[in-house]
């Protein structure tokens, strides 16, 4: 194939057409059911809800992009640029067809963005989720980026699992509590505190930012999630003597996949640690969300492969390891000099 046949361009998604959506959700189904093993294919709804509106857990804008030749569509590629934390990043998520791969189409669709990721101002590039034995890792490896972290990503499939995991009470000294959409004023403060308790997970060669959390970010998260309709819970560990949260766990599911949950951050603050939170939180997350959801299938979660104590937790209440996956990065410099732009 020549790449001169090929057609590298942004895509808008208030201007798409059906046909648009429908070739994306199909080439993206495909590609899935090789790369991502575990993980249902969007359907064509979720898609569309997924590319126009606002994500709450969003952590800077996004564009989009396709390669395209005179028989249709051949990949996609996804940009985002994180725009509170980590702003030396351009995040990109490039993906081809199954049949394609190994012609060279890849490269050339990651020269043809190199132009607006250089215009971005982003001194390093990063490849986020890239399963383990995927065709992904030897391409990243040949672009020149290095893996800084590995992980797993983890399911809970609800049908499957004894509801018994969940029978966890609050260890002594500490009870559980939970709401959806809004955290209650008397605990906001503290609340946005035990958020930060995240800093302290494994990132192993990652240099990431992590969100410095305020009341004020609490409250524009949770309107971020709200207008875009989705599901946003939380279940936190309120230590009695002090009144305050002592861990969370974060959960949305989105409109257009109300049958899968995603997990978010789960952390406990130092000084509370070795009491069994984690697993606690957890386990009323599953049995509110479950008593609320009977829609519900599958919950899924991302955990660096070295965080043994939360990869634990997560096993006890019913997760499993559907595959590994991994972050890439490399600086655009070294990039732009490697595809000789």
């Amino acid at each position: 194939m020549r790449h001169a046949d090929v057609e590298f361009a942004p895509f808008d998604p208030s201007t798409a057409s059906d046909a648009d959506y429908e070739a994306i959700t199909e080439l993206r189904a495909r590609m899935h059911a090789v790369d991502r093993p575990g993980t249902p294919p969007l359907s064509l709804a979720a898609t569309i809800e997924l590319m126009t509106s606002d994500d709450g857990a969003a952590i800077g804008p996004r564009t989009f992009w396709t390669a395209r030749d005179a028989d249709g569509l051949l990949g996609f590629a996804t940009v985002i640029l994180p725009d509170r934390e980590n702003t030396d990043l351009a995040m990109v998520f490039l993906e081809v067809g199954l049949d394609l791969r190994r012609r060279g189409i890849g490269t050339a669709f990651l020269r043809a963005l190199l132009p607006s990721l250089q215009a971005s101002g982003r001194p390093r590039i990063l490849a986020a989720n890239v399963t383990g034995g995927s065709d992904g890792e030897p391409f990243a490896e040949a672009m020149g980026l290095v893996c800084t972290i590995r992980g797993l990503l983890q399911t809970l499939e609800v049908e499957s699992v004894d509801p018994a995991l969940w029978d966890v009470t609050a260890p002594d000294g500490y009870r559980l509590y939970g709401w959806t959409d809004a955290a209650p004023e008397e605990l906001i403060v503290s609340y946005a505190e035990a958020r930060k308790a995240i800093a302290d997970a494994p990132s192993q060669d990652l240099a990431w930012e992590e969100t410095d959390w305020t009341p004020q970010r609490v409250r524009d998260e949770e309107a971020a999630f709200a207008a875009a309709g989705q599901d946003y819970r939380i279940v936190v560990a309120v230590h009695e003597d002090s009144g305050e949260v002592a861990g969370v766990t974060e959960l949305v599911i989105r409109p257009g996949e109300p049958d899968h949950a995603r997990q978010m951050d789960t952390a406990v603050r130092k000084e509370h640690r070795g009491h069994g939170l984690g697993r606690a939180i957890k386990a009323e997350m599953m049995r509110r969300l479950v008593a609320d959801r009977p829609d519900l299938a599958r919950v899924s979660t991302t955990t660096a492969s070295d965080n043994v104590y939360m990869v634990g937790v997560n096993h006890s209440v019913g997760y499993v390891d559907a595959r590994s996956l991994a972050y890439w990065e490399t600086a655009t410099d070294d990039l732009v000099a490697r595809l000789g732009n």
